[in-house]
């Protein structure tokens, strides 16, 4: 584990053990045995595991987001960009073992309990979409293509490989791009 302070260490336990078992199979005690904190400083950072998932959406959401950004930060045009959007999802499922978003697998299992947690699911996704419409003006368009990325983001985790997002960006160049 490279991180000392921890907080920051049981905030990358706790990414890891939300992504891998889920959240609600995921307790207290394993996060503060796995980070090697005492029960004391988990408190003293964090009041509850609710708001230990607010951090780590927070935080997952800025990380998310500059790892889609610097995917396309060299690409020239607009359709560059899109195909370089999907391969990020390529990308992601590899480093993640087809995890899936997890977003969406937060708000499964949190519901609209967490209130704080569900506004940064949301903002999440609403931030997706207007990533996209920055990229295709036409609001139509880049709807449905911010669509065809969500649906790669589940496919791809129920079916385990590439072959929708391919597929999809395949589709992309002929029919939209």
């Amino acid at each position: 584990m490279k991180k000392t302070n921890p907080k920051e260490r049981v905030l990358e336990v706790a990414s890891n053990l939300f992504r891998e078992q889920g959240f609600n199979s995921t307790g207290v005690n394993q996060i503060i045995r796995d980070s090697n904190v005492a029960k004391a400083s988990f408190y003293d950072h964090f009041t509850s595991k609710h708001l230990l998932a607010t951090e780590y959406l927070s935080q997952r959401h800025l990380n998310w987001f500059q790892g889609l950004q610097s995917f396309v930060i060299n690409s020239n045009t607009s359709e560059e960009k899109i195909i370089k959007s999907f391969e990020y999802l390529k990308f992601m499922n590899d480093q993640e073992n087809f995890g899936g978003c997890v977003f969406l697998n937060m708000l499964s299992e949190l519901k609209y309990n967490n209130i704080d947690s569900y506004q940064i699911i949301k903002n999440h996704k609403l931030e997706l979409q207007h990533f996209f419409h920055e990229i295709i003006k036409d609001k139509q368009t880049s709807f449905l293509v911010y669509m065809l990325f969500e649906s790669c983001l589940t496919e791809s985790q129920i079916f385990r490989n590439q072959t929708i997002i391919d597929t999809t960006i395949t589709y992309l160049k002929s029919n939209i791009l």
